[in-house]
């Protein structure tokens, strides 16, 4: 072989090894990952970390990380929002096992509430989603589209209610604690500011109020993917089934829902950069500010709720830029990839008993009343979805189920199973501003009942 096709030959082989994929986890190539949680691990069981914001940042984020990437790659489970339960589920077992120590607890938790971690990071994650919603699309079909929303939250809350009172388990304590948290938008944008309105209302610690929700998001997101694969099933024999079933398709009319080019615009406009970010964290945290002042002008109203209205209003009224909409939604963007596995971590290590976990959902009970409140919001949004000129099925799915499960790596699991991924607009509204809903009305609900 000559020089020449020797040289040739190994740039073809340079060539071939830098085209193949390689497996990468928070953006770091596995060995590298690895290394860094070795690191960090050592520190961890060292005890030697301090009790700052720095250290509990980065324990969160590998460890988020790592068991995020674990559980989207197990089979199966992965459909069920894999990496996410790991999130929420591993930390608070390990400890509960002896496997983290205590002082792990103590970082995590300082970290997320006394560090005020939370503060910024659910403010992003609710304004950033608020704003970043296609406006053309909750305008013509929104509208319409909240009356079997709206009717899948207030079934729910009623049947949840009542089936608690006949069993026991109390109709304020399973609309409040089971079906609240199930349609609440999820864990960091609905368990997490819910026990905050809770705590507030009833002079509690908001980790102990949260180890009570977070077992309804987790058990209700996994009902509410079986359901949708029900659903689908049922779907594929529509012509037995008048207006059952749309194969994807919301609207009963002839003319199909419109593509809405929005996003599409923002995107080519205004891509990703960091001036975006700036922006972002500037109009997330202003609505922050203004919320705490209105919360302590009208203390009725939790902070969080007047957030929610603030972000809301902008939205509806159209006074801002497009390019402040985008940059709003590229900070959302930034820490749901970014923070949010490293937000149900420190949840899940710093505020959740898992003792106490275990003895919610052994509890007959609550499964039952779990299994009842998805049945019946994915019921209510599919018969009131007719009436208002939408498919059963497409209605169920959308309104329903989308406002039960886990938001996020919910809504993709759910319409997964459900076969019928163009509804994730219509999904993103539910967990979005259904989800702001309901915390809106549970903080108007907790300061008269509880």
């Amino acid at each position: 072989m000559s020089v020449e096709e020797s040289t040739a030959s190994e740039h073809e082989h340079v060539n071939r090894e830098e085209q193949r994929p390689r497996t990468k986890i928070i953006g770091l190539e596995v060995p590298i990952f690895f290394g860094v949680v070795a690191i960090v691990l050592i520190g961890v069981y060292m005890e030697i970390l301090p009790d700052n914001l720095t250290s509990g940042l980065i324990v969160a984020m590998v460890l988020g990380g790592a068991l995020k990437w674990v559980g989207d790659r197990i089979p199966v489970f992965n459909t069920f929002g894999g990496g996410p339960i790991l999130c929420i589920l591993i930390p608070a077992l390990f400890l509960y096992w002896g496997i983290f120590p205590e002082s792990l607890a103590t970082l995590t938790d300082d970290f997320y509430t006394t560090f005020g971690f939370a503060d910024l990071a659910v403010t992003g994650i609710i304004v950033g989603s608020i704003l970043s919603m296609d406006r053309n699309l909750l305008m013509k079909i929104g509208i319409r589209f909240f009356v079997p929303l709206l009717g899948a939250v207030l079934c729910g809350l009623l049947a949840g209610g009542l089936a608690g009172q006949l069993i026991g388990f109390g109709f304020t304590e399973a609309m409040f604690f089971v079906v609240g948290p199930i349609m609440g938008g999820g864990m960091a944008a609905g368990a997490v500011p819910m026990s905050e309105i809770y705590a507030a209302s009833q002079g509690g610690d908001p980790g102990e109020v949260l180890a009570r929700l977070a077992p309804a998001v987790m058990v209700g997101n996994m009902i509410c993917i079986l359901v949708a694969g029900a659903l689908n099933g049922l779907g594929k024999r529509k012509n037995k089934m008048k207006n059952f079933s749309g194969d994807g398709a919301m609207l009963r009319t002839k003319e199909k829902e419109q593509t809405f080019e929005e996003d599409n615009n923002k995107d080519s406009a205004f891509p990703f950069s960091i001036n975006n970010l700036i922006i972002g964290i500037v109009i997330s945290l202003t609505l922050y500010i203004l919320g705490n002042a209105l919360g302590s002008l009208i203390p009725a109203l939790h902070p969080y709720v007047w957030i929610i209205l603030g972000a809301a209003l902008l939205k509806i009224i159209n006074i801002l830029p497009m390019e402040i909409e985008k940059a709003a939604g590229d900070w959302y963007e930034f820490i749901t990839k970014a923070w949010v596995p490293a937000v149900l971590v420190a949840i899940s290590a710093g505020m959740i008993d898992f003792a106490s976990v275990l003895e919610i959902v052994t509890n007959p009970s609550y499964i039952s009343l779990t299994i009842l409140t998805v049945i019946m919001a994915a019921l209510a949004a599919g018969f009131i979805g007719l009436m208002v000129g939408f498919y059963f099925v497409e209605s169920a799915i959308g309104a329903g189920l989308g406002m039960a499960d886990m938001g996020g790596s919910g809504d993709v699991a759910v319409l997964s199973a459900g076969d019928r991924m163009g509804l994730m607009p219509f999904l993103q509204i539910s967990s979005r501003l259904g989800g702001a809903m309901m915390l809106v009305l549970l903080s108007l609900l907790s300061s008269i009942l509880m």
